[in-house]
């Protein structure tokens, strides 16, 4: 089974495409809410910066869909670029203590 949970980021409001463990979805809920950037203080939902996640259960794999350029001006893109690094690391040490069965893999939302 492979299910999607998107983020409507504008409100910062979980919408559930497919209707995913209800403690899955807490948990990714509380990791995203959990890490803040540090040169903005907002969160990773806040910054707009996941798109989605899939989680395939047979696999025991949650994929993350970046909008690696978030909500940020064209000028700003080399900055942002090098704290993706950062920001990435973040989701993916707070996915792995939640989720440490599941592996985790990033991808751009654009490849969807």
């Amino acid at each position: 089974m492979v299910v999607e949970l998107g983020w409507h980021l504008s409100l910062n409001i979980a919408i559930r495409s497919i209707k995913m463990d209800s403690i899955i979805q807490k948990k990714i809920d509380e990791v995203l809410d959990g890490i803040q950037d540090p040169q903005t203080g907002l969160t990773i939902a806040q910054l707009g910066l996941v798109e989605k996640i899939r989680y395939v259960e047979k696999r025991r794999k949650l994929i993350v869909f970046l909008n690696r350029l978030g909500k940020s001006k064209a000028c700003c893109t080399a900055l942002n670029m090098a704290l993706m690094a950062d920001l990435e690391n973040a989701i993916k040490e707070g996915l792995k203590a939640e989720f440490p069965q599941f592996s985790i893999e990033f991808r751009d939302s654009s490849n969807t």
